[in-house]
């Protein structure tokens, strides 16, 4: 089985492309997933790959620092540059999870769990404000079952 979970932050801003045959779309970024060796932390800086539904809901809901989870797969493929061998190791997401809120995102309070956004389904957005306290919130809908209300 070859299966990989991760959460880390995303290091730039997320750009969306075509593949190169025009069937599809992707994202490429970069995941900073740290650890911690007794008082020293080590981050890894890990290069992933997200397509199609969940490349196009990442380019518009997620940017530089935002902190999600990824579950994939990892990729291994080795290339020869100048005669030495190179090993290139990179993750295709199969699913990601928005772990934080973007007005969490700016505070340096403990991270907040906005109930594990999924994007990997198409999403539709709605607006909608409440009568009995004039609150305005957006409504994303991720599937038939599941719901999530921002404020």
């Amino acid at each position: 089985m070859n299966q990989v979970c991760l959460i880390g932050r995303i290091t730039k801003d997320i750009e969306l492309r075509n593949t190169t045959n025009g069937q599809g779309k992707f994202v490429s970024f970069t995941l900073a997933v740290s650890e911690y060796s007794g008082q020293k932390e080590i981050t890894n800086f890990i290069p992933c790959f997200a397509f199609n539904n969940t490349a196009e809901n990442m380019a518009r809901f997620l940017s530089k620092g935002s902190l999600i989870s990824v579950s994939g797969r990892v990729n291994v493929r080795t290339s020869q540059n100048d005669g030495k061998y190179e090993t290139i190791v990179t993750i295709t997401a199969d699913r990601v999870n928005f772990l934080e809120s973007a007005k969490n995102r700016g505070s340096n309070n403990s991270v907040e769990t906005n109930s594990n956004i999924n994007l990997d389904s198409p999403i539709q957005n709605r607006t909608s404000s409440s009568a009995s306290n004039n609150v305005q919130t957006e409504e994303i809908i991720l599937s038939e079952d599941e719901s999530i209300l921002w404020d």
